[in-house]
């Protein structure tokens, strides 16, 4: 049984930035391969015509051990580790070289060799170079054997002579190691000229194969004695043995090998490659049962990627996967060996510097380290990548005395810095009293995504102020929260957007409100329905084909939907935002500019963007009558938007005095709480029915 060297791997080695570049392989190479091999075989026979008591050509013996060195060898289990194999074909070219000398014993490694490549496949120069190795080795050991045994005095006569001298299997077990060392000496000496590396050097890397032979040469003695004793029954018998312990070996070994590989996939992230959450958590909980490391205390980095989410949604989830394979590695060589880099998950990392401390000075550099690694531009293609990150920072022993603990507060600290647009921040107390609601409320909002009765919306009326008609409605977000009942934007929608959840939340509401108007019109009443967007949606380049399906899906015409984008949305990126909005004004979608005047919009915006109404913001439109600033503002607005030809709206309509001034001053529509306040479906459409008659009665 033998743990050998993978043929391929005796010159192949892995690549090494440092090291020489290794030499190329050339026919002055191959020419001296196939002269030394030639030269063996011609020994070989030299030696069978001329010296017949140096070797034995048994062919009954012959047969086996051919058929047991390149079964093995077909057979062999090759380990993931890419250098060793389980094989007893060294085994057997020993086992010839003993019991019918050197010449057959060539020829046993020739044909190993040469079947071998079958299942190996070596390159060209490590075939040659194998081809000269297995000639050479296995003749010089029989050679040898032959010589040292006829010295002592214990001479073989036939492969199936009885011999019961202990110093004949002492002779047997020093020809294998005779064996083992050329062996290990040429291919220490080929894959050294290769790399360009001292032959002391390799020969030190093939250590780990000397002890596996060792335990090999003891089989090699047992097979002897064996066939010394029950002569070609007991090499059948060794043969059929080792087959069957090769096979066992091999699968004992696989499966080893498996279990380690599920132990670390169990604590790997599988896209990175770097440590998960379990393993993060492992390794701070040792450290902590360590009493926190030599300094007896470290700190706990938890960091978040700021608007990943824009990534996967605008470029694509390939796009945001190998931004994510490319800063994890990075990242943690940052770090170093003695900390370490998790991903929990999406764009979450956690962070166990190598420094142990809990100075706010050592930790603050390396929070804005980390940043700064993060902050560097990625490429792929011709796209080139920038990002920023929010980190929360815990400090063992002060903010916890458990993995647990610590990460959930390095979270808390986490949020605070995005919420206050902040690089990082230190975990405090004082930070609790509102962050396990908060923590809640994310979670909640999460699972209340996938279901079909929470996040609902509530229609806000518009009216035609010149007709007095219903003109539509505004599909306003809210959360029907099954313990906390139902929420207004305000409870949620910040901490909505600060966790990526914004763009989900905008798909949502579109969907229920096309369906909504689809069933007005379906219903009589040609009423339009208008849409916030946000901002990742407005970057989302599939954003027109997934309402076109919508429109399509429910028989909606397109101009029966209002989009409403804010300045600022605008300006974030004009060139895509241009590129999105045209994409749906090409199906017939329509568009507004909703807050308009609260933002830094410029006439040369709204002149690109196929805008269709501007609507002017509740804090100008409220006030109106007693602050004469906001009552020229909203003038100047409603001339500015006719001019132009867009479609005026005033928000925040809360009296019937402020109704008639914007009817005096020609603005097109309003909505407020004049006429309702925002209204579940079903409401809406008694309010319509309960207005209509008014009007008649009127």
């Amino acid at each position: 049984m033998t743990e050998n060297p993978h043929p391929d791997a005796r010159a192949e080695a892995p690549p090494d930035s440092t090291a020489p570049q290794p030499r190329t392989p050339g026919r002055a190479l191959a020419a001296f391969q196939i002269a030394g091999t030639a030269a063996a075989l011609a020994l070989a026979a030299a030696l069978s015509l001329f010296a017949p008591g140096l070797g034995d050509w048994n062919p009954a013996y012959l047969a086996i051990l051919v058929v047991l060195a390149v079964g093995s060898e077909l057979t062999a289990t090759a380990l993931p580790s890419a250098t060793l194999a389980i094989s007893g074909s060294f085994l057997s070219i020993m086992l010839t070289a003993v019991l019918l000398g050197g010449p057959a014993a060539a020829a046993v490694g020739l044909a190993t060799v040469i079947f071998g490549w079958l299942r190996w496949r070596e390159r060209g120069h490590n075939f040659r170079h194998n081809l000269l190795a297995f000639s050479w080795f296995p003749l010089l050991s029989g050679l040898w054997f032959r010589w040292v045994s006829g010295l002592a005095g214990v001479h073989q006569h036939g492969p199936s002579y009885g011999h019961h001298q202990p110093l004949y299997y002492l002779l047997v077990f020093a020809t294998f190691i005779v064996g083992l060392a050329l062996n290990l000496a040429m291919a220490a000496a080929y894959t050294g000229w290769v790399k360009r590396e001292r032959f002391l050097t390799k020969l030190g890397e093939l250590r780990p194969f000397i002890s596996a032979e060792l335990a090999t040469a003891v089989l090699t003695m047992i097979a002897v004695y064996l066939t010394s004793q029950l002569h070609i029954w007991g090499l059948l018998m060794f043969a059929l043995v080792l087959v069957i312990f090769q096979y066992l070996i091999g699968e004992l070994l696989l499966s080893q090998h498996r279990g380690k590989e599920l132990a670390k996939l169990a604590l790997t992230d599988e896209l990175t490659g770097l440590a998960n959450r379990k393993c993060f958590n492992e390794r701070v909980d040792e450290l902590i049962a360590a009493g926190g490391g030599p300094a007896g205390s470290f700190g706990v980095l938890l960091l978040d990627l700021d608007h990943f989410k824009d990534i996967n949604d605008t470029l694509g989830h390939q796009y945001g996967d190998d931004l994510l394979r490319e800063l994890g590695p990075k990242l943690a060589a940052r770090i170093g060996d003695d900390g370490l880099v998790a991903r929990f998950g999406g764009d979450e990392f956690g962070v166990l510097p190598a420094v142990r401390t809990e100075n706010l000075a050592s930790l603050t550099a390396i929070a804005e380290d980390v940043v700064a690694c993060l902050r560097e531009p990625v490429s792929f293609d011709d796209i080139t990548l920038q990002v920023d990150a929010s980190i929360g920072v815990a400090r063992y022993p002060s903010d916890g005395h458990d993995a647990q603990t610590l990460l959930r507060r390095a979270d808390i600290a986490m949020y605070e810095a995005k919420a206050e647009r902040d690089s990082h921040r230190f975990y405090t107390h004082g930070q609790d009293h509102h962050s396990a609601s908060r923590l809640n409320l994310v979670g909640d909002f999460r699972r209340a995504l996938d279901k079909d009765n929470e996040i609902v919306v509530h229609f806000h009326p518009i009216v035609d102020l010149e007709s007095g008609a219903v003109h539509g409605a505004e599909a306003l977000v809210r959360w029907q929260h099954p313990e906390l009942g139902l929420l207004q934007p305000a409870a949620f929608l910040e901490i909505v957007e600060q966790t990526g959840l914004i763009g989900a939340m905008t798909d949502h509401v579109l969907k229920l409100a096309i369906a909504e108007c689809a069933a007005w019109h379906a219903a009589g009443r040609d009423l339009t329905v208008a849409v916030n967007l946000s901002v990742r949606n407005l970057h989302d380049p599939m954003l027109s084909s997934q309402v076109a399906q919508l429109l399509d899906r429910h028989h909606l015409a397109p101009e029966a939907l209002m989009l409403e984008i804010t300045e600022s949305m605008i300006l974030s990126d004009p060139q895509r935002a241009l590129v999105t909005v045209e994409g749906l004004s090409e199906i017939g979608v329509r568009f507004a500019v909703d807050d308009f005047g609260t933002g830094y919009s410029t006439l040369a915006n709204l002149r690109r963007l196929p805008v269709h109404e501007l609507k002017i913001d509740r804090s100008f439109v409220t006030p109106m009558l007693n602050e004469a600033s906001d009552g020229v503002i909203v003038r100047s607005t409603v001339d500015l938007g006719h001019a132009l030809g867009l479609k005026v709206v005033a928000e925040g309509v809360e009296d019937p005095v402020t109704l008639a001034r914007l009817r005096e001053i020609g603005c097109d529509r309003a909505q407020g709480h004049h006429f309702s306040k925002p209204v579940p479906p079903i409401e809406f459409m008694r309010w319509i029915s309960r207005y209509e008659q008014g009007r008649a009665v009127a």
